[in-house]
């Protein structure tokens, strides 16, 4: 757990779950406490719209960091963007998390990946046609080999959940 200040105008479940999605996101992305404070804080706070200044309050950091850390997860063309903004920086503008945008998102990071496996087997075939030692071509196989398998059934997972989020009435 981090030594980092912990946020005190929450409950103490809040809380708990906020530091938990800061440390995850702090551990798994390198990003830090502080930006993941409010992505968890986003995902639970009440109402579901927030200003900055009762981000800012909720989560005991000043509002320059909010604002900061806002710009970062509402990117002006991400049309995926799991937090939306409503409102200029300079305001009290509105935060939310977007309903049902991690699906889209998630679909978009893995759209990608086709893409980059095949730059990854050009780099793998240029590799072995100009003689490259066992070593780097084992580093970039084995990426290519993942990519590959993702770009193949990442489409069949992202199916069964749509599926299964009709099946349970989900929008």
């Amino acid at each position: 757990m981090t030594t980092e200040a912990i946020p005190t105008a929450l409950t103490e479940g809040e809380r708990s779950f906020v530091e938990k999605v800061a440390e995850y996101y702090y551990v798994n992305d390198g990003m830090p406490h502080d930006r993941g404070r409010v992505v968890g804080w986003l995902m639970i706070c009440d109402p579901a719209e927030q200003t900055a200044e009762q981000i800012a309050k909720a989560l005991g950091v000043e509002r320059p960091a909010v604002d900061r850390i806002v710009d970062q997860l509402t990117p002006e063309n991400d049309p995926v963007s799991v937090f939306e903004r409503t409102g200029a920086l300079n305001e009290d503008y509105i935060v939310r998390l977007r309903e049902n945008s991690w699906g889209p998102k998630v679909k978009g990071i893995f759209s990608e990946f086709p893409d980059f496996h095949r730059i990854a087997l050009t780099g793998l075939t240029a590799l072995r046609a100009a003689g490259a030692s066992e070593e780097r071509l084992s580093r970039l196989a084995n990426m290519e080999r993942f990519l590959g398998f993702v770009s193949a059934e990442m489409p069949a997972i992202l199916q069964r959940y749509e599926a299964r989020k009709a099946a349970q009435g989900g929008s």
